[in-house]
């Protein structure tokens, strides 16, 4: 079984701005940058779940076609009080403590790192128990914390994990584990 993890191409917003959960809209390179994408995936996949967010379910349509599901539990991370917010802004403002425990300290009214891992991780195993080859059409950290489940890759290191707007990331089932084919293909 081979899956393919799909991040959404590049999202029409002012680079620095902290998003998540806020539902963008796609950079005029969508359409080069979901050819690229389409070039590198095989002729036929079974089965398709994107996030609903629109920079994955445009992405999903442009490559799949009507038919893929939606999966609330693949949305980006919920950044809270800082969506839309300049990074520089929130530097300025965030607690230290904070920082010390980011994995399961939720952001001011958001999630903590944790919890969108946990949640990830749930819908990549419901997907994966239908035993069809399948993309996921997601963000980059969904496909960072299933990257970390299927690697055993601890959490604090996941984020050295680099995965590029529209890039792919291929994993195949090697008996019961799994084997990373490619990342930013």
């Amino acid at each position: 079984m081979d899956i393919f993890l799909i991040r959404h191409t590049t999202p029409d917003i002012t680079y620095g701005t902290c998003y998540g959960f806020a539902d963008l809209d796609l950079a005029p390179t969508f359409m080069e940058e979901a050819a690229r994408i389409r070039n590198v995936l095989p002729e036929k996949i079974f089965s398709v779940t994107a996030s609903p967010l629109q920079r994955c379910s445009k992405l999903a349509d442009v490559l799949f076609g009507p038919g893929f599901r939606t999966d609330e539990r693949l949305r980006e991370v919920n950044f809270g009080d800082w969506e839309m917010l300049p990074w520089s802004e929130i530097a300025d403002t965030t607690p230290k403590n904070w920082m010390a425990d980011y994995l399961t300290d939720p952001m001011p009214n958001g999630e903590s790192y944790t919890q969108l891992y946990d949640r990830s991780v749930t819908a990549f195993e419901e997907i994966i128990r239908q035993q069809q080859d399948s993309a996921i059409v997601t963000h980059g950290g969904v496909i960072r914390s299933i990257l970390a489940h299927v690697t055993r890759t601890p959490l604090n290191e996941s984020y050295d994990i680099r995965v590029e707007y529209g890039r792919v990331v291929h994993l195949h089932r090697n008996g019961n584990g799994w084997e990373v084919k490619g990342i930013n293909i």
